[in-house]
């Protein structure tokens, strides 16, 4: 499938986690499509080249729906507008002894347990014509058996109205934990006014071009990522950042597409596309991570398939031995919905968490790994500098105009130091422009062959090397003399420090690997507070460095650093750089904040222990009553209470993730 383009469908009348893997085999058998159905957010995601027709098609077949994005809530409501009035009117009735078998409130029981349960009772017959037992045959067989004794029939209301108020809440809280993003993904306006010789023209936001001049008028949103040109206001940008306080913006600061420009007109210059921006990159890397299924996961659906055939068979042991109705309770109380959603509840939440923060979770099972990190290896350039060169120092050593020389020749490089040098000022230009592999550039100035190359093992200026600044040395040479010596770094970035600290704090080792010059990573690695570190290593070498650092995360932005991120146990990954880097990470940091590698350890933790504390409590809880149940110590109406309040506990508990920052 080198062609496969991704496609995400939104799947309707699923009410389970085998609902879920009912639609996902019926995708996998259509011919050159992988597919994974997440019941967590309702969405099948689907690689392969087959027609949105054919897609549909195996989807109506396996018994469901693609939806087309309407409220999923509102069929619920209107089935429990008739079961709350109803079970409360039943549960009176049987509590006073009106309830007699042949009688009209007998046959209102089955109008509501027929009516009310019946997207239950639907999923029960479409797994029954594929040979398959799910939690919904349970459902549908506690309202079946409750009819069969009049003692009991209230029952056949009461269960299916408690488990779809569970389901209810489950949906809103299942949307509510994916409501930020998508309010994010969907912040872009539609269109923008692109700034043209003195007019502005209404454009689509997706024709806009790097360099184009945008004017944002005052109380609208930022359409791409660019640079101000002209104005200064306030902007609010509290939706991406999560920052409540106004920024103050003028010539030359950066801004970020779906922030709300607050007070005054500014123009800006795009540098991004639309495709391209910040909020793109959390759309298609959420988009990427949703469609992974975590391994623990997989557990669960093990685990429930052979977990519904032996509770039927429970049932049927305790209808032939145990006490009257019991049985009933049994198939009511062992319902495993709170298995079904235990995992996807606290992945969903925690992802969602990450996206609001710029963090991008790109595969489930590194919040497993990234929990029981001890070490982080961090990459220097880019990752805990910059990445951006500078003049750090310059010294003459002979043609006072050696540096205007060096800036003319560097104009046309794209290469960093390039840049750097190509920003001092000069008034010539130069001519005959080339490249000396390996070594730098060399051109003609002002009549004069000028070479603007690297300085270390240039003979005769070791004296004024040794005594320049740490970072990258440059010589400015012509007639067969050094003219000019420019040194260069990349500035620390200020959040690096406070980054290696929260990790000590977490008892987490920090470790600097790089390529640069031993003594540049010294110099770097003291600054910040890292006292294990290693410069001048290849990209060879760094893996094997990381080999011996198990259980390991690497953080790291360049195609240098691409082995070194796949082969640690979690990759982690700067926004902006390269695709390779990213591609080979399990996270990304959009916002290149170093200090997010120790929140989004932290927030593995935490979500791995939800996981663990969801899990517990939906097996535990079925361990512990389904015996209660067997020995006719529990009613089928409060079996079917606290099978619902199980799924309601795992939902709120997964929840708690969003406390705190």
């Amino acid at each position: 499938m080198a062609n496969a383009k991704p496609i995400d469908l939104e799947i309707e009348g699923m009410t389970c986690t085998a609902c879920a893997r009912r639609v996902e085999k019926a995708l996998n058998r259509v011919e050159g499509v992988s597919a994974f159905v997440d019941f967590a957010t309702e969405t099948a995601h689907i690689q392969g080249s087959a027609s949105l027709e054919t897609l549909k098609a195996a989807v109506e077949d396996s018994g469901y729906h693609v939806g087309s994005k309407r409220e999923t809530s509102r069929p619920i409501l209107i089935r429990l507008a008739v079961g709350i009035p109803l079970t409360a009117m039943m549960v009176y009735l049987m509590a006073t002894g009106y309830m007699i078998m042949g009688g009209w409130v007998y046959y209102l029981a089955i109008f509501g347990g027929i009516f009310i349960g019946w997207p239950f009772h639907r999923a029960t017959l479409l797994n029954l014509r594929h040979r398959s037992l799910t939690m919904d045959t349970l459902i549908t067989l506690g309202v079946a058996a409750s009819l069969i004794d009049p003692h009991y029939s209230d029952v056949a209301v009461t269960v299916p109205t408690v488990v779809l108020i569970g389901r209810w809440l489950e949906v809103r809280t299942r949307r509510s934990a994916t409501d930020a993003v998508r309010a994010l993904m969907n912040s872009v306006p539609e269109t923008a006014l692109r700034y043209t010789k003195g007019t502005a023209e209404v454009i689509p936001t997706a024709d806009l071009r790097l360099d184009d001049i945008v004017l944002v008028p005052a109380g609208e949103r930022i359409p791409v990522d660019g640079v101000v040109i002209a104005g200064s206001s306030a902007l609010d940008n509290s939706l991406i950042t999560g920052e409540s306080v106004p920024e103050e913006i003028k010539a030359g600061s950066k801004l970020m597409a779906g922030a709300v420009n607050l007070s005054t007109p500014i123009q800006l210059r795009c540098t991004s596309v639309s495709s391209q921006s910040r909020i793109a990159k959390i759309a298609d890397l959420v988009r990427e991570a949703s469609s992974t299924k975590s391994n623990i996961s997989q557990i669960t659906d093990r685990i429930s398939s052979w977990f519904v055939p032996a509770v039927i068979a429970i049932a049927a042991l305790t209808f032939f031995f145990g006490p009257s109705g019991a049985w009933i309770a049994v198939l009511v109380v062992a319902c495993p919905c709170a298995m079904g959603i235990a995992v996807p509840m606290s992945l969903t939440v925690a992802s969602a968490k990450g996206a609001r923060r710029g963090i991008v979770i790109r595969d489930p099972n590194a919040l497993s790994t990234l929990s029981k990190i001890r070490t982080v290896v961090f990459d220097k350039t880019g990752t805990l500098t910059t990445g951006a060169l500078r003049v750090s120092e310059s010294r003459i050593l002979g043609d006072t105009k050696a540096l205007e020389y060096a800036a003319a020749i560097e104009q046309s490089s794209h290469h960093p130091i390039a840049k750097a040098i190509a920003k001092l000022p000069t008034t010539f230009t130069a001519t005959e422009v080339s490249e000396i592999a390996g070594l730098g550039m060399t051109g003609t100035v002002n009549g004069l062959v000028v070479k603007v190359i690297n300085a270390r093992g240039v003979v005769g200026i070791e004296n004024e090397l040794a005594s320049m600044p740490i970072g990258s040395l440059v010589a400015v040479i012509w007639n067969e003399k050094v003219h000019a010596i420019i040194g260069l770094e990349d500035d620390l970035r200020p959040e690096a420090v406070e980054a290696v600290t929260a990790l000590r704090a977490m008892r987490i080792e920090p470790v600097m690997i790089s390529g640069d010059n031993p003594a540049a990573v010294e110099k770097f690695a003291k600054i910040i507070g890292i006292t294990k570190y290693f410069g001048g290593i290849s990209p060879e070498q760094k893996i094997d460095l990381i080999q011996t650092m198990h259980p390991v995360a690497m953080v790291g932005d360049g195609l240098n650093d691409v082995a070194a991120l796949a082969g640690s146990d979690a990759g982690i990954a700067m926004g902006s750089g390269t695709y390779a880097a990213q591609s080979a990470s399990t996270i990304t940091i959009l916002d290149d904040d170093p200090r997010a590698v120790a929140w989004s350890i932290r927030l593995a933790r935490k979500t791995w222990s939800n996981v663990k504390q969801n899990l517990f409590w939906a097996f535990g809880y079925n361990v512990i009553l389904i015996p209660v149940a067997v020995l006719g110590n529990l009613r089928p109406e409060l079996a079917g209470s606290a099978m619902a309040f199980s799924s309601v506990a795992v939902v709120l508990n997964a929840l708690r993730l969003n406390l705190g920052k």
